[in-house]
Order: structure tokens, then sequence, then C-alpha cells
């Protein structure tokens, strides 16, 4: 067994580089930060032209099935260059639509995320009490639970929600929280809204789906690690001290 990427994944991945290298994704990530998601949503819309977001969704909605090594590929990249906005939960709630058994949410929603058009939020185990007892959005209190933050959901097109054996879309959200890095913000759905799915089945996508983000997370993470490195690396072969690059007698660890 191989665990080398071939060839044609290799380019692949050396195109997506090339494309987010030439875009302004720093302008993009500064102009999220500020509500503006037109130039994110331009960089969404190219890596859907280039076939991204189609590697999640089945053929029959106009994907290319489940093809986890080069979703693992795109993602470093997407890592590597900082692309704003939900990508992981978008892609992660895809595989909870794959997972579900119900066509007509797959029907409803996957076309227009293979397409670039729709970004999805998501938020998991959502039915949690608060700690003065009260029940949470399935149970429709306004006291209402701590449900878990959902990334983005004030600028993504749908928000789903699970909550025990319920797949929801949220109607809205609550306050937004501030955040180190302002282009990275959180908001806790609001409770109730539409009733997607429900049933045992819901419990078993979700858990899938929490591991496909879990493994696009660290894909992820791995390409801001090689993009940090090598940053730091160029940096210490330019900057000079005592005359000298500081390279030349520092290592990187």
């Amino acid at each position: 067994m191989t665990f080398l990427l071939d060839d044609e994944q290799r380019e692949f991945g050396r195109t997506l580089d090339r494309m987010l290298g030439a875009a302004d994704i720093a302008g993009a990530v500064r102009a999220w930060a500020v509500d503006d998601t037109g130039p994110g949503r331009k960089v969404w819309q190219r890596l859907a032209d280039l076939g991204v977001f189609a590697l999640a969704v089945p053929e029959e909605h106009a994907g290319s099935g489940f093809l986890p090594v080069e979703l693992a590929v795109a993602f470093v990249e997407l890592g590597r260059h900082g692309v704003p906005g939900p990508v992981v939960e978008t892609v992660a709630a895809t595989a909870l639509l794959r997972r579900l058994g119900d066509p007509a949410p797959s029907a409803r929603w996957l076309p227009g995320i293979a397409a670039g058009g729709h970004l999805v939020s998501y938020a998991d185990s959502y039915g949690e009490t608060d700690d003065t007892g009260g029940t949470d959005a399935t149970g429709g209190d306004a006291g209402g639970g701590r449900g878990p933050y959902a990334l983005d959901a004030h600028t993504a097109d749908t928000t789903f929600v699970v909550a025990g054996d319920r797949l929801l879309r949220a109607t809205g959200h609550g306050p937004v929280q501030p955040s180190l890095d302002p282009a990275r913000r959180l908001a806790r759905p609001a409770y109730g809204g539409e009733v997607l799915a429900s049933g045992p089945a819901v419990r078993a996508a979700s858990r899938h789906a929490v591991d496909v983000a879990a493994f696009l997370t660290a894909a992820q993470a791995l390409g801001a690690g090689r993009r940090l490195l090598a940053d730091t690396v160029t940096y210490v072969r330019q900057r000079k001290q005592f005359g000298v690059a500081v390279g030349s007698f520092q290592a990187v660890r």
C-alpha cells in the first residue's frame, strides 16, 4: 500500500496553490473581518470552479463523489493561504446530508454547495440544558440552553444545527462574539428553526460529519503550519544581525 499522492493529485494541489497565490487573499480576509464577504465569495467561486466543493458531493447532485484524499490536498492549500469563511463547516454539512439517507435535503442543498453559491455554517450537539435546568432550543424554552457556537453564522447563507436526533435549519443567530482573529467570529444559532430530518440517522450522520470536520481541520492546520515554517525560514535568511543573516548562525526549531 502506498500513501503517496499521485501525479494528478499533486498537480491539483499546485493548481490551487497558484490560483490562491495570485488572488488577494489578505484583502479578502480583511474585508471578511468587517462583514464584506464579496471578495471572499469570489475566491469561493474560483475554488468551486476548480471542483473543490464538488469533491464531497455525490455525482447525482453535480459533484464528484466523496474523495477524501483530494479534499485533504485542497484543504492543505486553503490553510496555507488562509482562505476565509466556513469552508470546513460547509463540507462537514455536506457529509452529514450525504449520510442521512433522505434524498430531499441533499437535492435541496448539495447542488448549490458544489457550485460554490452556498456557504453553510454548522453546529452540533445542541441538545443540552443550561445551568438553571431550562431546556434548549429543541425544547422550545425561551430561557434556553447553551448550545455550541457556529462559525460565521452571521455571514453564512444557511446554518445547520444538530439537536439530539433532529437536523434543523436555524432561523437566525445570537450576538456575534469578538475574536482575536476578526475574520473568524462565532455566534450561537437561534433557537428552533425548520426541521430538515429527524430520527437515529441524524445522530449517525452527525458523527460522520464531525469526523470529516476534524480531518479537514487537520489538513488546514498542516497547510497553515507549512506556510508559517516557510515564512520563518525566509525571514531568517533575510534578517541580519552582526552584519550577517540570522539563518547563518541560528536554526528554526
